[in-house]
């Protein structure tokens, strides 16, 4: 008897941790605010994640980087953030995707870069982008066991950055149809420090 009670405990302790994510992302979509909205599914992603095999998986300088760049934002930091990284000149603008990760841009070692930091792996080895529909470059590594997503260096970053001046959206989509989405507004203004830095 004593068995069954247990038993019967911890289904129920199970099914009350249980979120209703639908409810929880319908609640999130609904905040008119952005900066709102995106705290909202900040929350939201802090709160469900039981430990897995990729909590323990070493990450790398650049996104600790990333990461500690966008713990210092405040309520009154502009959407693109500028930094400049310890210990050196390099400069680091990130920008908060709308859920799941930070894109970032760097003139680090004299050298136009570009990454995206993720929250959760990136499912497989694909990356296929577009910004606002039209397909973007593809050239995106797959780093650090799923955790950084890498545009390839210098002059092809260069061209990138100038393709998406002036777009709204960058979409990147994983194959399993999992997607990431980065607000590109104000970016020209934003990149200004760094393109002086990195000379183009």
């Amino acid at each position: 008897m004593k068995g069954w009670a247990l038993a019967a405990l911890l289904l129920t302790s199970s099914a009350v941790a249980q979120t209703d994510w639908p409810v929880e992302w319908q609640r999130c979509r609904a905040q008119a605010a952005p900066l709102a909205r995106l705290a909202c599914y900040d929350a939201i992603g802090a709160s469900k994640a039981p430990a897995s095999a990729h909590d323990a998986a070493p990450r790398s300088l650049i996104w600790r980087q990333i990461q500690a760049q966008e713990a210092s934002r405040s309520g009154d930091s502009p959407l693109f953030l500028l930094g400049q990284l310890p210990d050196s000149d390099d400069l680091l603008l990130t920008r908060a995707a709308l859920r799941g990760g930070t894109l970032a841009i760097g003139c680090y070692n004299a050298i136009t870069r570009i990454w995206l930091r993720l929250d959760s792996p990136w499912v497989g080895d694909q990356v296929s982008a577009s910004v606002d529909g039209e397909p973007a470059g593809n050239n995106w590594f797959v780093r650090d066991h799923g955790l950084l997503l890498e545009f390839g260096r210098g002059l092809p970053a260069i061209d990138e950055l100038k393709r998406w001046s002036g777009q709204r959206e960058l979409l990147l989509q994983a194959s399993d149809g999992s997607s990431i989405r980065v607000d590109l507004s104000g970016m020209p203004e934003a990149l200004q420090p760094l393109r002086q830095l990195c000379r183009w």
